[in-house]
Parts: C-alpha cells; structure tokens; sequence
C-alpha cells in the first residue's frame, strides 16, 4: 500500500506543499514591500555643533603623555583645548597673519588664564607663532568628511583616479 502510492496521494501531497510553498512566498513578500515602505529614504546626517571662538594660543613642548594617554610627539599638528572632547578636529587661524592649522583635540588645557587653546610646536610653526609664543587665534570645528582624508588613501594599480576612494 505505501510502497506504489496513488495517483490521488501524490496529488494530493504535493497540493498540500504547492500551497505552503505558495503562502509562504506571498507573506515574505508583502513583509518585504512593507519594510520598504517603512524605512526613511535618506538618513539624517549627524549634528555637527557649530563652535566659534576667539581668543590667545600658546604652544607647549615639554608633554610626555597627553590626557588621553597617548605619547605627545611635538611633530604631530595635536592641541589641547579645555572642553571640547578628545578627536575633535579644529581650524586654528592667526588672526595676525591668516595662517590656518588643521590640528586634533587630544590633551586639556590651557591652565594658564586666558588663553584658549594650547598648540603642539608643529602646529604653532604652521601658523607662524613659534617666536613670538603666543598669538590671537580663531578656532572653528571642522566637521569629519571622507574627502577631507581623501588623499591618504591610492587608487589601486590602473583604475582611472575619478575623485576620493571609498573606505
């Protein structure tokens, strides 16, 4: 009897599966067109707070660990600055000479009454303070971009060099 089924049987057991098969497919389906409807088009870009400031710089070199923890390298464009946090990176402009440093919050400070923010020795001869040891300066947040770093990434071997390679 189960060795040679009937016609009907086999009909019937593959009916029966053709239809689970079939349900299955359409309840993917619609929770599939239903997650695409539900979900935002474009995501919001992440706040970037708008920070100004003026004031007087300095420079320091005597550091043998910053407040992060990691080695001071007086060669690094590196700055300390009292609040903002650890990573930020910031445009530091001579009010004097219109001379800008690109240079990353990784130490506190300035303890001294006054001033603002304090500069590695590299990041103080890029905007031309070294002699003089203190300058007015204007600080602005630069907000991280993938074509700000663009150039430490190279094209691979023969591809058309089209603008910044993705990360």
């Amino acid at each position: 009897m189960f060795a040679n089924p009937t016609s009907r049987a086999a009909v019937s057991r593959y009916g029966i599966g053709g239809f689970r098969f079939v349900s299955v497919a359409l309840l993917l389906g619609s929770l599939v067109t239903h997650a695409k409807a539900k979900a935002p088009k474009t995501r919001p870009s992440p706040a970037v707070p708008t920070f100004r400031a003026k004031g007087i710089a300095s420079w320091y070199d005597e550091s043998r660990f910053t407040s992060t923890g990691e080695r001071y390298r007086a060669r690094e464009m590196t700055a300390a600055h009292p609040s903002l946090p650890f990573n930020t990176l910031v445009s530091v402009r001579n009010i004097k000479n219109g001379r800008i440093a690109l240079v990353r919050i990784n130490d506190r400070g300035p303890y001294k009454k006054g001033r603002i923010i304090d500069l590695s020795r590299a990041a103080a001869g890029r905007i031309g303070m070294l002699s003089d040891g203190v300058a007015p300066v204007e600080l602005r947040i630069v907000p991280p971009s993938r074509k700000a770093f663009s150039f430490l990434h190279s094209p691979a071997r023969g591809a058309a060099n089209h603008g910044p390679v993705p990360f």
